[in-house]
């Protein structure tokens, strides 16, 4: 295929062509069926395929990652021949979903999201995070970076941390070995959701870079993309209390509005809806996001499926 427009075809295509076994496989490196499906994993005939999109929603490339039987020397992950870099979950920062984690890795992303936990990677490894990335992540209240636990993840993850200088940086436990990634301590280790709150929780801001103010490179300006303008659009138009109220209780309280959360046991309620802001948040299992990101985790759809949602329910200014 010559065409972009036709890879989202082509990665459909692969997604449905996807062996037992190879589900089998990712399954059992923590990438359960749900999130198989969400993210359009795949099979070529010969590798497991990821497709990437770009900023706008749009699929420009693969990732082909090794057959697990495959005992050959052959690189474990390929790219399509001349694809760009790109930031592998451009929806969680365009929606601003909070808390974001920076990781090291499309399967280690994959993992994190299957556990609740957004997250992006960069789709050249830990040794590049561009510039024009990190300016996107500046209205993200809580980042975190967590690479793997070798000196090209520490080094990657303090590049990272001063090119977002608000991000902390969690540090995986000794247990996950040397070079032990995300996976390892999910899968391998067996620690649960609350074990990484808590690194979460111990997590540090990256150390300031040792450069003189005046030497640094100016900021930039956001990005006008027509993608930033159709989430701007849809978030001006549409109430996040209608949308909460469909799937929550809702009970008004000194200008916010507050529920049991729906994203797990609440014995008392923790979920709140703060309409001035348009944003929700949970203070028990700290699920936090915009009316996109609530969309997507309570149907269970991908960002672009969340927005078109929307906008086919609230058109017409039936949202106002």
């Amino acid at each position: 295929m010559t065409h972009t427009d036709d890879l989202a075809a082509v990665a459909l295509g692969f997604h449905e062509a996807l062996p037992q076994r190879i589900r089998e496989y990712l399954n059992s490196r923590g990438i359960p069926d749900g999130i198989i499906a969400r993210y359009r994993l795949g099979w070529n005939d010969h590798r497991i395929t990821i497709p990437v999109a770009n900023r706008d929603g749009v699929v420009t490339f693969f990732k082909f990652a090794k057959d697990p039987t495959d005992t050959s020397d052959a690189p474990k992950m390929l790219t399509t021949p001349g694809a760009s870099v790109e930031l592998y979950g451009w929806e969680r920062v365009l929606s601003k979903t909070t808390p974001l984690v920076v990781c090291e890795g499309e399967f280690d992303r994959l993992v994190l999201e299957a556990r609740g936990f957004a997250a992006v990677t960069s789709t050249a490894g830990c040794a590049v995070f561009r510039k024009e990335w990190a300016k996107e992540f500046r209205e993200i209240p809580e980042v975190y970076i967590c690479f793997d636990n070798d000196e090209p993840g520490r080094d990657g993850a303090l590049r990272v941390g001063q090119l977002i200088p608000h991000a902390k940086l969690l540090a995986l436990p000794d247990e996950v070995g040397p070079a032990g990634d995300v996976t390892d301590f999910f899968v391998r280790l067996g620690r649960s959701t609350d074990d990484f709150l808590e690194l979460l929780a111990q997590a540090r801001p990256a150390p300031k870079p040792s450069v003189p103010p005046h030497t640094r490179a100016p900021r930039l300006h956001e990005a006008d993309s027509p993608l930033a303008k159709r989430i701007a659009r849809l978030k001006a138009g549409v109430s996040i209390v209608d949308v909460v109220g469909q799937y929550v209780d809702l009970r008004i309280g000194q200008g916010v509005f507050r529920g049991r959360c729906p994203f797990h046991d609440d014995s008392t309620p923790s979920f709140t809806v703060y309409p001035a802001t348009g944003t929700f948040h949970c203070y028990g299992c700290r699920a936090h996001g915009d009316v996109i990101a609530f969309l997507m985790e309570a149907s269970q759809l991908t960002f672009f499926q969340a927005l078109e949602a929307l906008e086919e329910r609230y058109r017409d200014g039936r949202a106002a």
